[in-house]
């Protein structure tokens, strides 16, 4: 388990190879002595969104790991109450009704704040679709959740594309784009990571025993369907005001869970603390290759989903493997 800890050391070089890179690249010696221009894009910009990405990474990977031992699926993750789809269709909604002057065309300039509510609107629709049916009915109704705004969101872009050749920027960052985030929402961002790092340390225990049997979280005297649902909304809300800030940044929450698995341990007490790590770690190192460290800009959930997918594979063959066993 002590080499769960090595990655640690290699934040230091990410973090600076991340304020580095860039629209503008900070040449190293102006890194620790930056005047002018320089100056201005490392503290106002460039350092705010790398430790945004960094807290981020951590948050939605804390989040998968707690999501994916509540619900008993290795593919789960944060945005299984279709909280991803519903911030999108907000943002999307923002710029779909000023393009074509509809009423309400003014909530373009609070469009994080449409995002975020949309988010909390769609979790509250799948929190009502399965609040009977347990385990699955909280990711069937996420299931339906995603697919209806995802419909909405399609029907929306075609539209938009056909009036408008500036719809791609929107497509990018609907992939996924940290840029210009204010010190603000890294403080924010920080208040999420230390309150989901902490309640998911402290109701470890729990977690773990709910993973496994139902029965089990009853004997404790915890409603294991009462607990899934605190969490889901805890990590909803988080997930939610990452999509409004940053755009829907997939798979994080699905590789890092397993990476800290592969590498050690699967118990919730550890599962939290090193998912936090090694979110930070997976996050800063795709945000350097989709900020230009190739010469042109990605969106970052192009990156992590070609991390994803072997390690998707992976599971699912693994599962199947031992089905059949």
């Amino acid at each position: 388990m002590n080499y769960l800890k090595y990655p640690v050391l290699v934040l230091p070089l990410l973090f600076l190879l991340a304020t580095m890179y860039g629209e503008v690249f900070i040449p190293p010696n102006e890194l620790f002595h930056p005047e002018g221009a320089y100056g201005y894009i490392l503290w106002n910009i460039r350092i705010p969104t790398v430790i945004a990405s960094a807290l981020i990474g951590a948050t939605l990977a804390i989040s998968g790991a707690i999501m994916q031992l509540l619900l008993r699926n290795p593919l789960m993750d944060p945005y299984v109450s279709g909280t991803a789809s519903g911030g999108a269709f907000g943002a999307v909604l923002s710029y779909f009704l000023l393009a074509f002057n509809l009423p309400f065309s003014w909530i373009i300039y609070v469009s994080p704040i449409v995002a975020f509510v949309f988010s909390m609107l769609s979790t509250t629709f799948t929190l009502l679709i399965g609040r009977r049916a347990g385990v699955y009915g909280l990711v069937i109704g996420g299931v339906v959740v995603s697919y209806l705004f995802s419909a909405l969101i399609s029907i929306m872009l075609t539209f938009l594309e056909e009036r408008f050749p500036e719809v791609p920027p929107l497509a990018f960052w609907l992939l996924g784009e940290i840029e210009d985030v204010p010190w603000t929402s890294v403080l924010i961002l920080l208040i999420i990571v230390l309150s989901l790092g902490v309640l998911g340390t402290h109701t470890a225990r729990i977690i773990d025993l709910t993973s496994i049997s139902d029965d089990m979280t009853l004997s404790k005297n915890v409603d294991p369907n009462k607990f899934r649902t605190l969490w889901v909304v805890l990590i909803s809300l988080s997930t939610a005001f990452i999509v409004s800030l940053a755009g829907i940044i997939g798979f994080i929450g699905i590789i890092v869970p397993h990476l800290v698995r592969r590498l050690g341990s699967g118990s919730a007490s550890k599962l939290v603390p090193y998912s936090l790590v090694y979110g930070a770690i997976v996050m800063i190192a795709s945000q350097i290759i989709s900020d230009g460290a190739l010469g042109f800009k990605l969106p970052i959930t192009a990156i992590t989903s070609l991390l994803a997918s072997p390690i998707m594979m992976y599971v699912l063959v693994k599962g199947v493997a031992n089905t059949g066993n």
